[in-house]
C-alpha cells in the first residue's frame, strides 16, 4: 500500500508546508478581524511542524506494516484483507523462529499399543519392553521445557481406572520424552500398559 500511495504522504506534506508558508506570510490582522483572536507566525509554524511529524509517523507505520501486508492477495490494500486474517491464515510457518519454537507440543497416546491417537508437534510414539513405559518423540529439542503427563484418552468419557502418569526427558535424545503409566488402585502404584495418556511440552 505504501508503494502504491506514496504520493499521498508527499502531497499532504507539501500541502501542509505551503499552508504554513501562506499562513505565515498572511497578516495576522485577517484572523483577528474575522474571528476576534490573533494567531501568531510562531503558532502557525508549530502547527506546521506537528502536521509534518504526523506524516512522518504515518509513513513509519506503513514501513513497519509492510512485511505483513504484502501477501500478493487481491485485497492487500487498503489494510489487511479478509484472506489475511481469516481462521487458519496465520500458520506456524509464518511465525518467526522464536515464536514458532515456543508453541506448545502435545500428544495423545493409546493404551496397550502406544500409538499416537493425535498430536501437535509430536512425530512418533512407541511402547517399550518394560511394563508401563512409552516414549514420545517431538519435533524439537525439549530439554529446556516443562513436561506434563496425565491419564486420559483425550475423549469425552472419563477413565474409570485409578491411574497416574509420570514424564521425564530422555538422557540420550533431547527430542524424546519417556512416560510411565501406573495403576494406582492397589496399595502401591503398579506399572501397566492398559491406560492411555496425554503428554504436553511447554517451552
Amino acid at each position: 500500500m505504501r508503494k502504491a500511495n506514496w504520493w499521498v504522504g508527499v502531497s499532504l506534506g507539501v500541502a501542509l508546508g505551503l499552508g504554513g508558508v501562506v499562513g505565515v506570510e498572511a497578516a495576522t490582522d485577517d484572523a483577528s478581524a474575522q474571528s476576534g483572536f490573533t494567531v501568531s507566525a510562531e503558532q502557525l509554524k508549530i502547527n506546521q511542524r506537528i502536521s509534518q511529524a504526523a506524516v512522518r509517523r504515518s509513513n513509519e507505520s506503513l514501513d513497519l506494516l509492510d512485511p505483513v501486508r504484502k501477501s500478493g492477495a487481491s485485497d492487500d490494500a487498503p489494510g489487511w484483507g479478509t484472506t489475511q486474517i481469516r481462521d487458519g491464515a496465520v500458520t506456524a510457518a509464518k511465525l518467526d523462529t522464536a515464536t514458532r519454537e515456543g508453541l506448545p507440543r502435545w500428544a495423545v497416546v493409546a493404551a496397550t499399543t502406544g500409538a499416537l491417537t493425535r498430536a501437535k508437534g509430536a512425530t512418533t510414539s512407541a511402547k517399550l519392553a518394560a511394563p508401563g513405559l512409552y516414549t514420545v518423540t517431538f519435533d524439537r529439542d525439549v530439554s529446556a521445557c516443562a513436561l506434563q503427563a496425565t491419564i486420559s484418552d483425550g475423549g469425552t468419557t472419563p477413565i474409570t481406572t485409578d491411574g497416574e502418569a509420570a514424564a521425564w526427558r530422555s538422557a540420550t535424545d533431547p527430542k524424546v520424552v519417556t512416560v510411565r503409566t501406573s495403576d494406582s488402585s492397589a496399595a502401591a502404584p503398579n506399572p501397566v500398559n492398559t491406560l492411555p495418556f496425554t503428554v504436553s511440552v511447554l517451552c
